[in-house]
């Protein structure tokens, strides 16, 4: 039995409209405390705690109510098991969407606030994530997109600011992955779970390397949590971006002074070059190490100095030894 049923303070506590969504913002911050109360459920949200959300500032965009218009309310169970019978080659996705657990009252309220906040342009029908895809120039390949991203820059600023994008968190690894009746897994779009998928995620590092700023425009709106929730993907990233997986003919191996530069342009803004940072980057270009070793282990050296991990050092003793043999 779980610890509110055994003392009534704290089962008085769990239920209290102001404990909750303080804790959501505790555990989840503002960004994403709306996401995952409407993911715990109608037993979990209220219109009383979306309320207090709202007045300690928790962020409610426009994407959150395109995806709940998108994702409300459960399947039809006759229709799916008339799928099901009649088409053998379509998978059908089982359960029902992560915001299914809605009451309508709590609907209808966040839907009139984001209604209220946004007024004319609302959108119901569209998707901000789509839309950050196209401005971002997520079509376009690394090399060619920054030019169409600065142009579309007032959009972009216009989307996060105004219209307070922000995307939903990305899945938790202890989180099982959707799979459908064929066995495969999911990455549909939008999601069962609610949790954004690989691909979208991807999409906001990338843009995040090509204009860094944007992390000075979701903070300013209180998305504070976005280097910490993007650190892995933007540091690989840029250092992919430096060791590209299929180089040109006239690509050269950067030196250890460029790929500090590089990363400490990302530090300064609020990311991190973790251990966990460090070891993946090292299992990434493990067929190359030897070429881009050098430069790369150096760099992390000069960034963080005695407190570089163990690995970079039994690394460059194992680079400078065959280098001698």
């Amino acid at each position: 039995m779980s610890l509110v049923l055994l003392n009534r303070n704290w089962y008085s506590t769990s239920q209290d409209s102001h404990a909750r969504a303080e804790w959501l913002i505790y555990k989840y911050g503002r960004a994403h405390a709306f996401f995952h109360a409407i993911r715990l459920g109608n037993n979990f949200i209220t219109v009383e705690v979306v309320q207090v959300l709202l007045a300690k500032g928790a962020i409610l965009s426009r994407y959150l109510a395109q995806r709940l218009m998108i994702q409300y309310g459960t399947y039809d169970p006759k229709l799916i098991e008339m799928r099901t019978k009649y088409n053998n080659n379509v998978d059908i996705p089982t359960g029902n969407p992560w915001s299914s657990g809605l009451s309508l009252p709590v609907f209808l309220k966040i839907i009139t606030e984001v209604n209220n906040e946004m007024k004319d342009e609302i959108a119901f029908r569209g998707n901000d994530m789509e839309l950050f895809h196209y401005l971002t120039a997520g079509t376009h390949a690394i090399n060619d997109a920054p030019q169409t991203l600065f142009k579309n820059l007032q959009d972009i600023e216009d989307l996060i600011l105004n219209k307070k994008f922000v995307p939903f968190p990305f899945r938790p690894r202890i989180a099982p992955s959707y799979r459908l009746p064929s066995g495969r897994t999911s990455e549909h779009y939008p999601s069962q779970d609610g949790y954004e998928n690989n691909r979208q995620i991807n999409l906001v590092s990338r843009a995040i390397l090509i204009c860094p700023d944007l992390v000075r425009l979701w903070k300013k709106i209180g998305y504070d949590e976005v280097c910490s929730d993007m650190n892995k993907l933007v540091m690989e990233g840029s250092l992919i971006v430096c060791f590209p997986p299929n180089p040109p003919n006239d690509w050269v191996c950067p030196n250890a002074d460029f790929i500090v530069e590089k990363l400490q342009g990302l530090i300064k803004i609020g990311f991190q070059l973790t251990d966990r940072v460090i070891e993946d980057s090292i299992r990434l270009l493990e067929s190359r190490i030897k070429i881009v070793g050098e430069s790369l282990l150096d760099a992390f050296y000069k960034i963080l100095g005695s407190s570089t991990p163990e690995i970079v050092k039994l690394k460059l003793i194992e680079i400078r030894s065959s280098s001698k043999s």
